[in-house]
């Protein structure tokens, strides 16, 4: 047996005659595997498979044990057999149709494994997870769904039944890759890693097979993987890279802070299928910092993360640190990096509902020179005691690294999880057992939501918002009183004695930050309520946990009415953004806008109001039902009401083709709502003649460039475009050449489109930089001084209500 194919044990070695340090380097003379990794099973290895992953691996400090082989099988391709090449193989990134070819293909070869897809992008591609376990258990995966399903709620679980699916139960274990789509090591690794525990027969591939259920998404964020793949592929043929302005439709690299609101569609894919799956780890793999950073947090840690969570972080990230050091690998960290606060992250799916949600930053594999390598950079040289074995600054690095590397530390995961199964299953049922214990115990006991507030829709919104969580809403079935807190019939009550109380105090407890405490890794303003436009009402007396109600069965429905008759139609103002949604869905019809507020049909209406004369009112009622508002029936409009023309202006929208990332937020928001609009690039506005195409031209936060800046104004055209080579780009907008940016042509243009009549909407950096070219006259930016408020929710005493922008808010 040549080197090749030996697995990287000592015993393997000194049958060879080989010393540790000729292989390993003189760093790697302490490295001893655990017991269980040097077992010799008698499996060939692939010799060609496992000669590609030596030779693409630049340092041997990253040939680890665990996956410096790969085992041979007459039955289940290897990707190499598949792709022709293996994972991490210099200049090989793989388009997800690919990627999905060959999880097909390994899933029709063992039936230790089974794929299917978890939900569609907005661009329609798919998006897939694999799970791996023992053939059994792949045959019976529903059945350990279920146990796991029913170790997530005490109260219909009692401690007995409890026990006994502890000991027959499986953890499941979720890897997710490449959410950004500049990190593109692990959805190779991941390919490797299904083929590796269907195929090896080592005791310590076998304990993870036997004892828990791997599941992995190879791309949660699948659009922009496709394009990163494009832009190597034009890099690799000597062509310019049309760049990675597009990641997602709509969210670069922020894509990862959707966990709350959960707008996008990757968000809603995990979150649907965790709970499918109610799985104990939720393992989000990343690409940053150097080389190996595990998650734990630094604190302060949010309030609703269980005790118990904060432990098994540690036991978890711990235990990798250690075993990676006993191999010699360098770089291996935890802790002084993220602090474990703010719940906006993907993974935090995982810890808002009791499971261990986790991450790793590896170094990134996507930044190599022409030969593939490159040397790290230093980073964190320092030794500490959550840095026991520090990058020497020397480690040569590429793809194949990255593979190993996450590949390894991941391995080390599922083994721990797989040979402590019951105390992790045991640990999951303690946490739910602990949030509904908590919620009888300690206050709030509940939050009531009125059903009779002048938002439905927004209440509907909102209670349906918690119920996509998983978590219960109930109705009040009669009126009655909790402490000082007055419940109606038909209220809503979201109880607090219920296994994801923390994502429900998450979502509607009041978002606090203690004072003493350091400046967050990252923070956003999250007082859903607020944001909602919508009271709720917090409840710290008990006797509300035996009230009688019933818990909801279905989403919650505005209930969409017209009162009266009359030919005169008048919908209530109450700034809900359905009403955006309806007025466009009803363009043909002629609809104005009351200026004050004024009394008809014996209801009080609010400046904004909507009204309809002469309308199809079985038309129109339809649509009022269909979008939760209400509305009455009158002759005519009330004397010395004023009105203006409820016109649906033609909207233009501008991005920049230097950075796509805030403005994607907004135009989410618009293509959810149905508002049409044209959407161009800051390139197109120095043609000019904007007013003869818009009313109305948005330009959210972007990088404005006038003088100088991202995008080059000389040189060749830079084009964003699909062509043979970059099939993915050229979405959701092209141009022939990025070059130039807004420039002084563009801001002028923007000038005389103001100066014509037009309406010019700026946000976020947009607004200070044309501000300070004095676009507005007058108006300025005030500058602060240690003050730290990202995304902040402001809370605003209103003026003259009768301003448009105002329309339907209340006074606070």
């Amino acid at each position: 047996m040549s080197i090749l194919t030996y697995r990287r044990s000592w015993r393997g070695l000194f049958a060879l005659g080989l010393t540790a340090a000729v292989v390993f380097g003189a760093s790697a003379l302490t490295a001893q595997p655990g017991p269980e990794a040097t077992q010799n099973t008698g499996q060939q290895n692939d010799d060609e498979y496992t000669k590609r992953i030596v030779d693409n691996t630049p340092d041997s400090r990253m040939l680890i044990d665990l996956v410096d082989h790969l085992p041979a099988s007459t039955t289940v391709p290897t990707p190499l057999k598949v792709l022709g090449y293996i994972a991490g193989e210099n200049g090989n990134l793989t388009y997800s149709a690919d990627v999905y070819k060959y999880l097909d293909a390994l899933d029709a070869a063992s039936p230790r494994v089974s794929c299917w897809s978890i939900g569609k992008t907005e661009e329609g591609r798919d998006t897939r997870a694999c799970a791996v376990a023992d053939e059994a258990t792949i045959a019976a995966l529903a059945r350990y769904k279920q146990i796991t399903a029913q170790l997530t709620d005490p109260r219909r679980t009692t401690e007995a039944q409890a026990q006994t699916l502890i000991a027959t139960g499986k953890p499941i274990y979720w890897a997710t890759g490449s959410i950004h789509s500049g990190e593109t090591g692990s959805p190779e690794m991941l390919m490797e890693l299904g083929y590796r525990l269907a195929v090896e027969e080592s005791p310590f591939i076998q304990t993870i097979r036997n004892n828990i259920i791997t599941v992995f998404t190879p791309m949660t964020e699948v659009d922009g993987h496709d394009r990163q793949v494009d832009n190597q592929r034009a890099q690799r043929a000597g062509e310019p890279a049309p760049s990675m302005v597009y990641w997602g439709k709509y969210v670069a690299h922020d894509n990862n802070r959707d966990g709350i609101g959960k707008g996008l569609a990757l968000t809603q894919n995990v979150l649907r299928t965790f709970l499918d799956l109610h799985p104990q780890v939720l393992h989000d793999l990343h690409e940053s910092v150097n080389l190996l950073y595990v998650s734990t947090g630094t604190g302060p840690y949010n309030p609703i993360v269980d005790p118990i969570q904060v432990s098994e972080w540690w036991l978890l990230a711990q235990h990798e640190v250690l075993e990676m050091t006993k191999r010699g690998v360098p770089g291996v960290w935890t802790y002084n990096y993220y602090d474990g606060w703010v719940p906006n992250y993907m993974f935090w799916i995982g810890v808002s509902h009791n499971a261990i949600g986790r991450f790793y930053e590896t170094q990134s594999g996507g930044n190599t020179g022409a030969d593939g390598t490159r040397i790290s950079t230093p980073g964190a040289s320092s030794r500490e005691w959550y840095r026991p074995n520090p990058n020497p600054g020397d480690v040569q690095w590429n793809m194949r690294s990255n593979v190993n590397m996450q590949q390894a530390a991941l391995l080390l995961s599922l083994n721990n999880v797989a040979r402590n199964k019951e105390q992790f299953l045991e640990n999951y049922w303690g946490k739910m057992k602990n949030a509904v214990e908590k919620g009888k115990s300690e206050a709030p006991f509940a939050y009531v939501i009125p059903a009779g507030q002048r938002g439905k829709g927004a209440v509907a919104k909102l209670v349906n918002l918690i119920r996509d969580e998983g978590a219960d809403v109930s109705l009040a079935s009669q009126a009655f009183k909790a402490g000082s807190v007055d419940v109606a019939a038909g209220d809503y009550v979201v109880r607090m004695d219920q296994p994801y109380r923390g994502i429900v105090e998450m979502y509607l407890g009041v978002q606090w930050y203690p004072s003493d405490n350091p400046r967050p890794y990252d923070d956003t303003g999250w007082s859903i309520p607020l944001l909602h436009n919508v009271t709720i009402k917090r409840v710290d007396d008990n006797s509300i946990l035996g009230q009688p109600m019933t818990t909801l069965t279905a989403d919650a429905r505005a209930p969409g009415s017209i009162t009266g008759t009359g030919q005169t139609i008048i919908v209530d103002h109450t700034a809900d953004t359905s009403l955006m949604t309806f007025r466009v869905k009803n363009s043909a019809v002629q609809m104005s806008a009351a200026e004050q507020a004024f009394e008809a049909g014996g209801h009080s209406f609010a400046a904004g109001a909507f009204v309809i004369q002469g309308a199809n009112r079985a038309a129109i009622e339809a649509s009022i039902r269909e979008h939760g508002l209400q509305a009455w029936a009158v002759e005519a409009l009330p004397s010395g009401v004023t009105t203006h023309d409820l016109d649906l202006p033609r909207v233009g929208y501008i991005h920049s083709w230097s950075n796509t990332q805030e403005e994607g937020w907004t135009r989410m928001g618009l293509d959810k709502l149905g508002v049409p609009y044209t959407y161009f690039g800051d390139n197109e506005v120095r043609k000019g003649n904007l007013r003869a195409r818009f009313d109305v031209i948005l330009y959210p936060g972007a990088g404005v460039q006038i003088d100088g800046g991202e995008m080059p104004t000389g040189g060749e055209p830079q084009p964003y475009k699909k062509s043979a080579l970059t099939p993915n780009v050229g979405t959701p907008d092209e141009t022939d050449d990025r070059r130039g940016g807004l420039g002084r042509d563009g801001f002028r243009e923007l000038q005389i489109f103001v100066e014509e009549g037009g309406v010019l909407i700026t946000e976020g950096q947009t607004t200070q930089t044309l501000v300070d070219f004095r676009m507005a006259p007058g108006v300025s930016v005030a500058e602060s001084e240690g003050t730290y408020v990202p995304g902040s929710v402001m809370k605003t005493l209103l003026g003259d209500k009768t301003n448009p922008i105002l329309y339907g808010y209340d006074q606070d």
